[in-house]
């Protein structure tokens, strides 16, 4: 069992944190510690609210209320957004706690006596307006790496680069925007530049480090460190323990790295075990630690805190930082000084999403090795084909005939079966859960998250082929047998993503909760044949809202007569296909639409589509999809494909049909829609069975024959569109009689096409 530390970064306390903060930071800290914890290891998860941050100081002075009651107020609403999220933590608490301030003091006065603290005259940003010290959020000006002319006076928000005010051009006071003065102030800087040789060995020792945190560290290492002040000038934080310095405080990032160690304290303190801390700290414990923050904080947590453990001696350093990118909105990292980004923070979104699909999507999203775009229309994307229409609809529809069929209870396999054998249901789940735990345990948590998406598909696609409702015992029985166990498997591997759907997923599986502590390699069991089953419901029941996320749906009355969006679908041809620059699962085609120019479409097919593969081929595109940017590029369309579960398979026009011709009944003048109306229609693959009359045909989509307009070969594979909103009656998709719209290749009825 191993014993394993997570810090997580602390949010400052000066508003609610964003969806940015939440994939970039939080929420992989908490899925690593649900994943160990289910493994059974020996987890302590801390962080807490930055409640003395400069940035609190400008907001209470914005508000016109003191600093405490700013902090307090925000500290309750983001322990109550991680509280609704379902996040793990074994103490989550504040910088303004007595352990806190002791332990900040005690760290000081070790480095002091070790000689990594020395007293340096410096001249500090003064505003002669407000005739005081202007902390770094108060001083703004032009960074010298970037030129981005509202650096702040520690650090760039373009560049992430730290800074010391004297670097900044045109310094002046953020409130008042006066021409800062420099006057001289004395302060206690950290001896990093001493401390170099140890960090260099340290650093060297860290080859598992993901290489953006590993190339900022080395960077500033070649550089060569030099002394940083660690107190600055303020009646706000932490106070120095030496007389003669009533008006400095220490600095933040020192203040609330110490963090991690107090809050570890605090959590023994209430455990009414003092010195268990020590478990996860003391050099020589067999311990790791990790440390889960955003793309700003690398320097701090790869050079600056391992510098002052190291400076004060005996405490275990990082065993790994897992520093993730930025996720942008519109092209910029959201903020909390912008109003109009409001849907983006936690506890509005949690007002039209449940904490789930916020999670999921974030998880799905997170900018793990580069920065990455979000998309509004996604999420309830993401939530519609990936969690309720692949994950929940396996469990609903297995579950169901499990019930129906065997009187609620798990059927017992046949005598002959042998799920361990070549090719069985036993060793293809061993082989997914050894690849998906090592993908956890490198805390590569993407590649852990898209191992379990696989298997979901695979399991989706192996129900679906089988048709178990049509086969009488013993082979129905096999085949929901081997479903329910992968249930458990597939419910124990998305735990630390979905908790809490997992949890309703054993229930249902008709286990008293869970998964728990050290269920992990209980995946591999599977579910006893005669065990009862829980109630069984719906997943994920209905769509929940995007309405104040960006949606332009239109809002209608109850009664109001609901008119069909158009869909003009026309013909086009690949002229060139690349990689998206920012999105591992994207790519950016070049596509003859028969227009002057060539239109740009960003696609989601790169996992089954190589971009060489597409050129010269023709294809199917929704043409009036309002053009909106994907990641940083543009994109004017959406390729049509049917999802089969596990791949996407490309739409193509008939043989004959010109670039940009639309499909019967369609044309340019068709107003634009947005991705929630075109979701409004039902497209799905389906085969024709024959004709009953001339002009019409019967085809079979979903289990159950229908007619529709038209004389189509028996046969072949056409796709069917059901108008909204009600469904009732259903057309081909055609670019005329004779010339339906047709799977790029021969495919399962049913499939829905995005």
């Amino acid at each position: 069992m191993a014993r394993i530390l997570i810090g997580v970064a602390w949010p400052y306390a000066n508003g609610p944190f964003h969806i940015g903060h939440l994939a970039g930071a939080y929420l992989p800290g908490d899925i690593f510690a649900r994943f160990h914890r289910l493994r059974g290891d020996e987890v302590l998860m801390v962080s807490g609210s930055d409640m003395h941050g400069t940035p609190i100081l400008v907001t209470a002075e914005r508000e016109h209320r003191t600093p405490s009651e700013v902090s307090e107020q925000y500290h309750e609403v983001n322990r109550a957004a991680f509280s609704r999220l379902g996040f793990t933590f074994d103490c989550y608490t504040t910088t303004r706690t007595i352990v806190h301030e002791k332990t900040v003091q005690e760290v000081f006065l070790a480095l002091l006596e070790h000689g990594f603290v020395s007293r340096q005259t410096e001249e500090g940003a003064f505003c002669p307006q407000h005739r005081r010290f202007l902390p770094d959020r108060y001083l703004v000006g032009t960074c010298p790496n970037c030129g981005f002319e509202s650096a702040r006076g520690d650090e760039c928000d373009r560049c992430g680069r730290p800074l010391e005010p004297r670097q900044l051009g045109h310094p002046r006071c953020l409130l008042c925007n006066t021409p800062a003065e420099f006057r001289p102030s004395e302060h206690f800087y950290l001896r990093l530049d001493l401390l170099q040789p140890q960090l260099t060995e340290y650093l060297s020792r860290q080859p598992h480090w993901r290489a953006g945190t590993r190339r900022v560290a080395e960077n500033f290492l070649t550089e060569g460190l030099r002394p940083t002040p660690i107190t600055r000038d303020l009646d706000w934080g932490v106070s120095i323990p030496l007389d003669g310095y009533p008006s400095k405080r220490f600095y933040v990032w020192f203040d609330a790295l110490i963090g991690y160690l107090s809050a570890s304290k605090e959590w023994a303190i209430r455990a009414g075990r003092p010195e268990a801390w020590r478990r996860y700290w003391d050099e020589g414990e067999p311990v790791r630690s990790y440390y889960f923050i955003g793309k700003d904080n690398k320097f701090h947590h790869s050079i600056l805190w391992p510098g002052v453990l190291l400076g004060h001696g005996g405490l275990s350093l990082p065993f790994d930082v897992p520093a993730n990118e930025w996720l942008l909105i519109g092209g910029k990292k959201p903020s909390k000084s912008r109003p109009t980004e409001a849907t983006a923070f936690i506890p509005s979104l949690l007002e039209h999403f449940s904490p789930d699909v916020i999670r999921f999507y974030s998880a799905l999203l997170a900018p793990q090795n580069h920065d990455t775009e979000l998309d509004w229309d996604e999420v309830g994307k993401v939530r519609d084909e990936v969690l309720a229409n692949q994950f929940g609809n396996l469990v609903q529809r297995s579950l169901v005939l499990c019930r129906d069929r065997y009187s609620g209870r798990v059927p017992s396999p046949p005598d002959s079966w042998n799920g361990e054998g070549a090719g069985g249901v036993g060793l293809r789940l061993r082989e997914a859960h050894a690849q998906i735990t090592a993908e956890f345990e490198a805390v590569h948590l993407k590649e852990a998250l898209d191992r379990t998406l696989d298997e979901v598909r695979g399991a989706n696609r192996s129900f679906h082929e089988a048709k178990p409702w049509q086969l009488s015992d013993p082979e129905r029985a096999r085949v929901v047998y081997e479903t329910v166990w992968t249930l458990r498997a597939l419910a124990t591997w998305l735990s630390p993503v979905i908790p809490f759907a997992c949890a309703d997923t054993f229930r249902m599986l008709g286990f008293a909760d869970g998964p728990g502590a050290g269920d992990w390699d209980r995946a591999l069991e599977p579910v006893p044949g005669g065990q009862a089953l829980g109630e069984i419901r719906p997943l994920f029941p209905k769509p929940e809202s995007a309405r104040a996320l960006g949606s332009t749906a239109p809002v209608v009355a109850a009664d109001t007569v609901v008119v069909a969006p158009p869909l003009a679908v026309r013909s086009g041809v690949v002229l060139r296909a690349a990689p998206h620059p920012s999105a591992d699962r994207l790519l950016v085609l070049e596509v003859d639409a028969g227009e002057a120019n060539p239109r740009s479409i960003v696609a989601g097919i790169r996992a089954n589509y190589g971009p060489d593969t597409l050129v010269g081929r023709p294809i199917v595109f929704l043409s009036n999809l309002a053009a909106r940017t994907i990641r940083g590029v543009p994109s004017q369309g959406m390729v049509l494909a049917a999802d089969t579960g596990e791949r996407p398979v490309l739409l193509s026009p008939p043989p004959g049909v010109r670039p940009g011709e639309f499909v019967e009944g369609r044309s340019a003048s068709d107003r634009t829609i947005t991705h929630a109306e075109f979701m409004s229609y039902g497209l799905v693959v389906a085969r024709v069975l024959g004709a009953p009359a001339a002009g019409r045909s019967v085809v079979e989509s979903r289990g159950t024959p229908e007619e529709v307009d038209g004389d189509w070969n028996e046969g072949t594979q056409v796709i069917v569109v059901r108008r909204p909103p009600d469904a009732v009656g259903a057309k081909v998709l055609s670019f005329g009689p004779g010339r339906p719209v047709r799977p790029s290749e021969d495919i399962a009825v049913g499939a829905v096409v995005r």
